[in-house]
C-alpha cells in the first residue's frame, strides 16, 4: 500500500529558509543544525537530519574496523550491494562526503552509487538501533539529541528516497567485463590495509532550483512521539 504523505512543493534558491511554523529551538529538542541538504524526495524535518548523520558516522566507524580486520565476508554480508563496487575504504570516503553534505547550507543531488550506500548505511542502522532498544526498560536510545524508539527504514525509504532502482540487478554486460578482468579491480583483503585501489569516486552536483516536498514540521515527529517516522499508520503494510 503506498501511503499518502501530507505535502506541498517548495522551490527556491540554494540558500534553504526555515519552514514557517518551524518549532522554537528549545522544542521538543530541535536545535539549530540545518536540515540535510541532501537532495531527497521530501526536505528532511531536523530528526531525520539526525538519524542520516549518526547512520553515517557509526556505520563508517563500523565500515572501517571491518577493513582493518580484513573482515571480507562481513563487509559483503552487511553490504552486499554497494559491496560489488566498493572496498570499504571507499564506501568510507562516500560516507564522509554524504556527512559533509548533510551539514551543509547547500542542496547537493548526489550519485546512484549514494543512494545506495545510503540506503544499505540506514538499513543497517535502523536494524542495530531496534535490536538495542529491546533491551532498554523504556524502550527508547538515544540518537544524537532525541531519545527514540522504532525506526521504520522501510517508512523512511518511502518518505525521502526518489525511488530504489539502484537495487536493480546490474547491466549484465558490466558484470561481464569484470569478470574478464579477473574479478581483481577492487583487489583483496590484503589490499585494503594499504589503502590500495581507492578510487576518487563520484562527485556530488550543486543544486541551484531546488524543489522538492515540504510537510509540516510535526508531520513525521509530533510531541509525545517515540518512533520515526511517527504518521500514525497502522503496523501492517500491504
Amino acid at each position: 500500500m503506498i501511503h499518502s504523505f501530507p505535502k506541498s512543493v517548495s522551490a527556491h534558491s540554494e540558500n534553504p529558509k526555515r519552514i514557517e511554523g518551524q518549532p522554537d529551538d528549545e522544542y521538543q529538542g530541535f536545535s539549530t543544525v540545518p536540515p540535510a541538504m541532501i537532495y531527497f524526495q521530501s526536505e528532511p524535518d531536523l530528526v531525520f537530519t539526525t538519524i542520516v548523520q549518526e547512520a553515517l558516522d557509526s556505520e563508517s566507524l563500523e565500515i572501517h574496523q571491518l577493513a582493518d580486520d580484513a573482515a571480507i565476508d562481513s563487509w559483503e554480508g552487511l553490504y552486499p550491494h554497494s559491496s560489488r563496487n566498493l572496498i570499504p575504504y571507499e564506501a568510507i570516503r562516500m560516507m564522509k562526503q554524504l556527512l559533509a553534505a548533510s551539514r551543509d547550507t547547500m542542496v547537493y543531488r548526489i550519485s546512484e552509487s549514494h543512494w545506495l550506500l545510503l540506503y544499505e548505511c540506514l538499513k543497517n542502522f535502523c536494524c542495530t538501533h531496534n535490536d538495542l532498544i529491546e533491551d532498554e526498560p523504556n524502550g527508547l536510545r538515544a540518537v544524537g539529541q532525541y531519545k527514540l524508539g522504532l525506526l521504520d527504514n522501510e517508512a523512511m525509504v518511502e518518505i525521502y528516497f526518489w525511488d530504489t532502482d539502484f537495487l536493480l540487478p546490474p547491466d549484465p554486460s558490466a558484470v561481464l567485463n569484470a569478470e574478464a578482468n579477473g574479478g581483481e579491480e577492487n583487489g583483496g583483503p590484503e589490499s585494503w590495509k594499504h589503502g590500495a585501489f581507492v578510487k576518487e569516486g563520484p562527485k556530488l552536483e550543486l543544486v541551484h532550483d531546488v524543489g522538492w516536498l515540504v510537510t509540516e514540521p510535526e508531520t513525521y515527529f509530533r510531541p509525545g512521539s517515540t518512533q520515526y517516522p511517527d504518521c500514525g499508520w497502522d503496523d501492517e503494510r500491504v
